[in-house]
Order: C-alpha cells, then sequence, then structure tokens
C-alpha cells in the first residue's frame, strides 16, 4: 500500500507533557494512517521500548495549525540513525480531523454515519426518480429526497439507511454527473467508544453481505459527539461533524459493486429484512459466529477451488445444527423421539434410523445433514437428482474423501459439476435456516428458498439436455 506525506507537526502521545516532532502519511483510498515520529539523536542508540509499542491516541497539530486525533496506534517499524535521530512508525486504526482529545474517556461519540458502497440495489430507494410525464413533459428526472429508512432500535441505538446525493449547483456545464451514495447511521442514546460503533456496523455489514451475497466494504465515516460542537456569537451551540479516517477500507475489494442486483440475486432486500425480527437475531448472532464466519469467507475468497467452497458450507451446516439444534447425543435422541410424534407410526422406524443409524457416542454428520434436510418435517429441499434419503450420506462420503483423502470413497464422491450442485443445495439449505434465525415468517422462508435453488436447477437441466442432444 503506498502512502503520501500529507502533513508534519508536532505530536503529543496520550496527550503527556511533552510533544515530538512527526510525519504523516495517509492513503485516503485503502485506509492507510501512518505516523513516523522522530526524536533527535546525537548520542548512543534509544531503547526499542523508548516510546510505547502500543499508545491508545496522539494528538496532532501540523505546521498550518490543523488539529487532529490518531487512535488505537501500534508500533510497525523502528530506525535507529546514528549520531541524528531516532524514527518510530505507527499504524494508526482511526484518524480524527479537527479535533484534539484531551483524555481517552473523551473519545467517545453519539452518532456515526458510514458509507457502504454498493448496497443501493439492496436499499431499494432512491433520491433521483422517473416524473410524472403529464405533468412534466420536458423533465428527464426529478429529485424526491428519501428519508432515513430505519432498520431497527431499541432503548441503546437505531440503525438507518440512507442515501446522500448530489446537487449539482453550477449548471453551465458541458458534463453533470448526478450520485447518490448509500449510508448506513447508527445513533446511541448514551455516548460510546469508536469501537463500540465500529463493532455495530460490522455486525449490520454481515448480515448485508449474507442477504446480497457479495463482500462489502467501508467509504467515508463521520461521528458526532456532543463535546464538539461550533459555538456561534449568541452562545447556540451545533454540533460539529469530525471526518475519520479509517483504516477498514482495505478489507476488500469490490470489482461489481455497480452491478444491478436481480430478485435471485439477494436473499432479502432493505423492506424485507424490516419484516424480520433483528432483535432475534443479536441474540443469537454470538453462537452463530463461526458458520457466519465460514459463510462471508467464502463470498471474499471467490478463487478458491469448488472443493474448499464445498468443504466450508458442509462445516458450516455441522456448526449451526450442534450450536442451534443439538449438541450432545442424548440432546439428539432426545430431539428425535419428540420430532417423530407428529409422523405416523408406519413410517417411525424408518426415519429413526434415518437420523440415528451410525450414532454411537456422538452425533455424526450424517444424522446432522439428514435432520437439517427434513426441517422438522415443514419443507422439501430440492435436491435435484440426488435422492433426498441418500443425500446425506453422499455428503459425508464427499466430505470426508476431500478432508481425509479416502481413496476407498474417491468413487463415491462428488466431483465437478455434481460437486458444484452439491454446494449450492447445501448453502440453499444454510440460508433456509438463517433466514429462520432472523426471525421472518415461514411462508417467506419457504418462497425465498425455492427461488434461490431454481435457477441453479434450471441451469443444470439446461446442461443436461445440451449433453443429451450432442450424444444422438
Amino acid at each position: 500500500m503506498k502512502v503520501n506525506l500529507s502533513a508534519t507537526g508536532f505530536w503529543r502521545i496520550n496527550n503527556i507533557v511533552g510533544k515530538y516532532t512527526g510525519d504523516l502519511y495517509l492513503n485516503e483510498d485503502e485506509g492507510g494512517i501512518l505516523l513516523y515520529i522522530r526524536i533527535p539523536n546525537s548520542g548512543s542508540i534509544m531503547s526499542y521500548l523508548e516510546l510505547p509499542l502500543e499508545i491508545p491516541f496522539i494528538t496532532g497539530t501540523t505546521i498550518n495549525g490543523a488539529e487532529m486525533t490518531l487512535v488505537n496506534c501500534s508500533r510497525i517499524s523502528t530506525n535507529s540513525r546514528v549520531g541524528s535521530e531516532e524514527i518510530f512508525g505507527y499504524k494508526a486504526h482511526f484518524m480524527f480531523n479537527g479535533v484534539n482529545f484531551n483524555e481517552e474517556e473523551d473519545i467517545k461519540f453519539s452518532k456515526m454515519t458510514i458509507c457502504i458502497p454498493g448496497i443501493i440495489q439492496w436499499g431499494d430507494v432512491s433520491n433521483y426518480v422517473r416524473p410524472d410525464l403529464d405533468k412534466k413533459e420536458d423533465s428527464l428526472i426529478d429529485l424526491k429526497i428519501v428519508e432515513p429508512v430505519e432498520i431497527y432500535s431499541n432503548e441503546t441505538y437505531s440503525i438507518s439507511y440512507y442515501l446522500t446525493f448530489s446537487d449539482p449547483f453550477h449548471l453551465m456545464k458541458e458534463e453533470i454527473t448526478l450520485k447518490q451514495t448509500p449510508h448506513l447511521i447508527i445513533e446511541a442514546q448514551s455516548i460510546q467508544t469508536i469501537e463500540w460503533f465500529m463493532k455495530t456496523a460490522n455486525q449490520m455489514k454481515r448480515l448485508i453481505e449474507i442477504a446480497v451475497g457479495i463482500p462489502l466494504n467501508y467509504g467515508e465515516m463521520t461521528v458526532e459527539s456532543p463535546e464538539v460542537y461550533y459555538e456561534f456569537e449568541d452562545d447556540e451551540k451545533h454540533i460539529r461533524p469530525l471526518e475519520v479516517f479509517h483504516s477498514y477500507k482495505h478489507d476488500v475489494s469490490i470489482k461489481n459493486s455497480t452491478k444491478r442486483l436481480i430478485k435471485h440475486d439477494y436473499l432479502f432486500s432493505l423492506s424485507e429484512l424490516r419484516q424480520a425480527n433483528f432483535s432475534q437475531w443479536q441474540e443469537v448472532a454470538t453462537i452463530m459466529e463461526p458458520l457466519i464466519e465460514l459463510y462471508i469467507d467464502s463470498l471474499y475468497n471467490q478463487d478458491l477451488s469448488v472443493s474448499r467452497h464445498f468443504l466450508s458450507m458442509v462445516q458450516a451446516l455441522e456448526t449451526y445444527h450442534s450450536r442451534r439444534i443439538a449438541y450432545s447425543i442424548h440432546d439428539f435422541k432426545k430431539r428425535v423421539e419428540k420430532l417423530l410424534e407428529v409422523r405416523p407410526e408406519p413410517f417411525r422406524k424408518q426415519d429413526r434410523e434415518f437420523l440415528l443409524d451410525g450414532c454411537k457416542g456422538f452425533v455424526i454428520l450424517r444424522s446432522r445433514l439428514a435432520d437439517l434436510l427434513l426441517t422438522d418435517y415443514r419443507f422439501i429441499f430440492h435436491t435435484g437428482e440426488f435422492k433426498l434419503l441418500e443425500f446425506p450420506q453422499i455428503i459425508t462420503n464427499t466430505r470426508n474423501y476431500y478432508t481425509h483423502y479416502n481413496q476407498k470413497l474417491e468413487n463415491k464422491a462428488l466431483k465437478g459439476e455434481e460437486l458444484i450442485i452439491a454446494f449450492h443445495i447445501l448453502r440453499n439449505i444454510l440460508e433456509f435456516y438463517l433466514l429462520k434465525e432472523l426471525g421472518f415468517k415461514e411462508d417467506f422462508i419457504h418462497e425465498r428458498t425455492r427461488e434461490r435453488i431454481t435457477p441453479i436447477m434450471t441451469s443444470n437441466d439446461i446442461r443436461k439436455a445440451d449433453k443429451r442432444k450432442n450424444h444422438q
């Protein structure tokens, strides 16, 4: 990552008495914030620990008088120029423009506005609209300012979706650009640290990533504090938003952020999310963190082999069943017996074997997959040419082959197109349960699950028909 010299000034560590000369380097596009503190030294080399390795905050004033505060600073380099100076390099997570905080506990805020590019289609609202041509025959576009759309609120904080927009002031130009940018607005009832806001934003960003099926990044950020304000002659105070440079921009590069999403491209939209039970999701999000990591990791690493994506999805489903349905063999057996109560007597023996066969001291993968596939007998997944009752064992054999490279299972393991189809079926199953955990209504879950798998199966049918035609 390339950084450019942004400013030279004087810096205080944790606002302790004494200041250092230093150079600030920034890369706004990738979130690079580097500070090199220079200490004149004509004697012997200074101790490596002359300055702390980790510094909560550093305040600075440039030679032009601009103020700034760097937060969460970590040492990245130490360089001694014998007889001249010592240079201590630090990388910061955040930089607040226009303010010097006095104490670490002062670095707290009541509101954050953070851009997430590439989610306008998910939000499904626009400031620019088609005008009523009956009333405005000479107009091609109109402006209808969208108010923030509340996603969730409780007694602690609220999250809203908001679009900023450009409104060109100078119209006598050959080219006029209109731009609208999606943001999350997080407002806290009491002041919170920047880390608290980022944790809340990350939780929401992950949820949107699950919805749209692509990795997302952060753009510009501003924060507000009741203690940072403009004061005019009449003593009236107006909150002064602080521009924030941050290191979270480099998480991922989005190649297709401008690609138009269609209905089958996302699991749910913003308007649909508002119908879910967001508080229910928050209660289980921590428990489900490992499987969410696996799901998101598959999105971020598109260049992985099909077998790696397949293995991640299997592990995610196994983790979900263990954490949310039945961990121990004792709990699983109790669940099976309760589950079978709704089944007609002639089917119970077969279903019990389907669920429990092979389980001794622990719940095996095949049984966990079988249980997830049955969905409490309330939904039937489309498994294509794979027979429903055989699918869990096929997936288990394939997982064991790719994980342990058991050559005895090679002929039973899926490969090529079959492996790709199996991956999509497994993801379809996982998404069913993600929607369930989000508190969507059953009808919506069933309909969306069928919609999500239909294009995959249609594509598979076309390929098979083409193969048959070529062999005639």
